[in-house]
């Protein structure tokens, strides 16, 4: 037989006359008239080259030809069921996986300690694998290299499924024992003063040096640095002034011999987004792990 002309929903019409044995018990069951039934019957019949049902006496006999194929034909219906059926509940107490997470310092130092509580109560089988941010992350998330993205929404800008997670602010950091700056940062202390900068990418442009352009002024930057952490340790050992997310300055601030203050200056904020592979949109494992990151979020918004 050839597959490709033959009508697979036959097999269902095929299973219920086996079981029924009855071209009208099979046409209620299946909700179909009488003679479509009696079609679908004759289409079979010139298919498979046998009658498959015949008179006997008051009712309808299977051929055994028909018998041979009855469980079979049970056996793929089910497997077809099987195949498109819903997908089980995920469980996260229950599954073993890996998720491979980018991101960058801020992801790792704010949204890591808070989702590895969570996940060590609720889910101990599932281990992350935490990566920095590729330079193409929509292309990364794409090829499944990773599964998630966490950044500020402009790094992920690129990504065709993003969701804000929480907004950001900045804050100025300087030793306790500065001495040009004690109660108060100034713009002029700003200006004057030399500054860190933590900065992936080198010496670029960001918030605090496009709001300073905006006022034909300019920072003086005497170290960049790729991560934090090293931030506490120069800080306090030097004159600079560093600028830094908000909710990182005063996680840093804890503990050593730093104080925090307000920019003096006006600062636009950035928010940050998480991003997952389109083709990931309804996949439980994903959803469920951003529905771990969301409830993150919403604990470092209350914070």
């Amino acid at each position: 037989m050839d597959l490709r002309s033959f009508d697979l929903n036959l097999l269902v019409v095929l299973h219920t006359l086996l079981t029924e044995q009855s071209v009208s018990k099979t046409a209620e069951r299946l909700n179909l008239s009488q003679p479509a039934t009696s079609a679908a019957l004759n289409r079979l019949r010139r298919a498979l080259n046998d009658p498959i049902l015949v008179r006997d006496g008051l009712r309808m006999a299977p051929t055994p030809r028909a018998e041979q194929l009855a469980k079979p034909v049970q056996a793929i219906l089910t497997d077809i069921e099987n195949t498109f059926a819903d997908p089980k509940p995920f469980d996260p107490s229950a599954i073993r996986r890996t998720f491979r997470i980018a991101t960058n310092d801020y992801g790792a130092f704010i949204l890591m300690p808070r989702l590895m509580n969570r996940l060590q109560a609720i889910a101990p089988g599932i281990t992350l694998e935490v990566w920095g941010i590729p330079q193409a992350v929509d292309a990364s998330l794409r090829q499944g290299e990773i599964d998630l993205a966490i950044a500020d929404a402009w790094e992920l800008r690129q990504c065709k499924c993003t969701e804000t997670l929480f907004s950001e602010t900045f804050t100025c950091l300087v030793r306790e024992q500065h001495p040009r700056i004690y109660a108060q940062l100034t713009l002029a202390h700003y200006l004057e003063e030399h500054h860190a900068l933590v900065s992936a990418r080198g010496r670029v442009a960001g918030n605090v040096d496009i709001a300073l352009a905006q006022k034909n002024l300019h920072r003086q930057v005497r170290l960049t640095l790729p991560h934090i952490l090293a931030i506490p340790e120069v800080i306090a050992s030097t004159d600079l002034i560093v600028t830094l997310a908000t909710r990182i300055a005063k996680r840093l601030a804890t503990g050593a011999a730093l104080k925090t203050f307000p920019p003096p200056l006006p600062l636009d904020g950035f928010d940050i987004a998480m991003a997952w592979p389109r083709r990931m949109v309804n996949a439980p494992a994903i959803q469920w792990l951003c529905h771990e990151l969301r409830a993150v979020g919403q604990q470092i918004t209350i914070a």
